[in-house]
């Protein structure tokens, strides 16, 4: 039992000392946030839509084509008929040049190119929103491995107290003092207290199973626990709900999408509009339909293309398109309740858990002073052990809560600072590997 003791003392000790090169909360989530899957596939995407952008600018450009053709041709018409035999059989050869230039197409390319642009300004957006998701995420799975340490040391401390207690009934009993059903007592909450122990070590593996999946690498040895900086908090609900609403990248996303619509249902109205065009085409043909020799071409041509009558196809495309406009306004708008429940959940957990501590920690003196007198009080038999085992277990109990509630309320903070979406400037997060894609790059590119 002196053994088991020793051992005890040792775990409690190492498990509160300090790691020299402990994790530190900031450079964790910055790396998890670079290295998340989830958040590179969202950048994927966003750069995918770049390239549209691009692909719908090619509209204002000219087109050229180029072509040739070369092989057997055998003619029979009304000039072949008055030569020869009344056929020809030649070998043809042909080469084109066409040049065509948009000049007016129902204002289609410029819908377009406005489409793309805000559909690739809510990417960006949404960039931004899987990394603040992210960054929470991971400063939860940091803070639960560090709850979870603190509560197995708990354990471990609250073992080594039923280990002391039962060595003190055991001595009193082996000196005739103790009676046997006072030994089993002690055995009975000693074995409890291991099951404790036990318990949370599978909490800790457990937490630290999910910072691995979280992170992309396995938990460090130590983590530091993190000072959260109070200045960055509002000072009340609605000061929260202010800066969630002009920062909040879901919101952005969704209004985003909002204009993306209208510019899709511009794009469709283009179908209503003649198509004007400037054409060059230049041919430089041989042995063409039975005749030989050169047949070249050259003309230069303003034509103009309008359709009268499509089946009722593109009217049906618009009204489809304005449908459209109304689906992602009402998206936009559930977006806007969404974020302010949330930030009001956020601001609830955050002042409640707040309140508490006070009074959880008021629990532990309390229960600390009690356990600490009945244990005075059953040395000289004014209290029974039964009462004595009563008030560590309401001493492990109640630091237990305190430990949960510490790190459920600096979650908390996090999680309100992750709703107004500035958690990855709180944690300093270099988005500049992800840096936002806009058309003023696409701008100086083509420059």
């Amino acid at each position: 039992m002196k053994l088991k003791q020793a051992l005890l003392s040792l775990a409690i000790a190492l498990g509160s000392g300090n790691a020299v090169h402990a994790a530190e909360l900031e450079s964790v989530v910055a790396d998890a946030v670079m290295k998340n899957p989830e958040v590179k596939s969202v950048v994927n995407a966003r750069n995918a839509v770049f390239e549209e952008v691009r692909q719908a600018r090619g509209g204002f450009y000219p087109k050229i084509d180029v072509a040739a053709g070369l092989g057997y041709e055998w003619t029979k018409n009304q000039s072949t008929k008055n030569t020869g035999d009344g056929d020809e059989d030649l070998q043809r050869r042909e080469a084109s040049l066409s040049i065509r230039q948009m000049l007016f197409d129902g204002f289609l390319t410029s819908s377009e190119v406005d489409r793309h642009a805000a559909r690739l300004e809510a990417r960006n957006h949404r960039v931004r929103e899987v990394a603040e998701e992210k960054a929470l995420e991971a400063t939860r799975a940091y803070l639960e491995v560090i709850k979870r340490q603190e509560l197995l040391n708990q354990a471990n401390e609250t073992l080594y107290n039923h280990v002391r207690v039962y060595d003190q009934i055991r001595k009193r009993s082996n000196s005739g003092l103790g009676t046997r059903a006072s030994i089993q007592q002690a055995q009975g909450r000693l074995s409890l207290a291991e099951v404790n122990v036990l318990s949370a070590e599978n909490n800790l593996l457990d937490a630290k199973t999910n910072y691995q999946r979280v992170t992309g690498v396995c938990c460090p040895g130590a983590l530091t626990p993190p000072v959260f900086d109070q200045t960055v908090l509002p000072s009340s609900s609605s000061e929260a709900v202010d800066r969630a609403l002009k920062n909040h990248p879901t919101l952005k996303l969704a209004l985003a999408d909002v204009v993306a619509a209208n510019e899709q249902y511009n794009s469709a109205k283009s179908l209503m509009y003649p198509k004007l065009n400037f054409e060059v085409d230049r041919t430089w043909n041989d042995n063409i339909d039975g005749v030989e020799g050169s047949n070249e071409d050259l003309t230069a041509m303003l034509r103009l293309r309008y359709n009268l009558y499509n089946g009722g196809s593109d009217k049906a495309r618009i009204r489809q398109t304005h449908h459209q406009i109304n689906e992602a306004k009402e998206i936009h708008a559930n977006a806007y309740r969404q974020t302010l429940e949330s930030i009001e959940l956020s601001w609830n957990a955050y002042e409640i858990l707040g309140r508490q501590m006070k009074f959880l920690e008021q629990h532990v003196e309390s229960s600390i002073s009690t356990r600490d007198s009945y244990l005075k009080q059953f040395d000289i038999g004014q209290r029974s052990l039964l009462d004595l085992l009563d008030t560590e277990n309401e001493v492990f109990s109640s630091k237990n809560a305190l430990i949960a509630a510490k790190y459920d309320y600096m979650a908390a903070q996090y999680r309100l600072v992750q709703g107004m979406g500035e958690i990855l400037d709180l944690m300093k997060v270099d988005m500049a590997p992800l840096a936002s894609t806009d058309l003023q790059e696409l701008v100086d590119t083509e420059s």
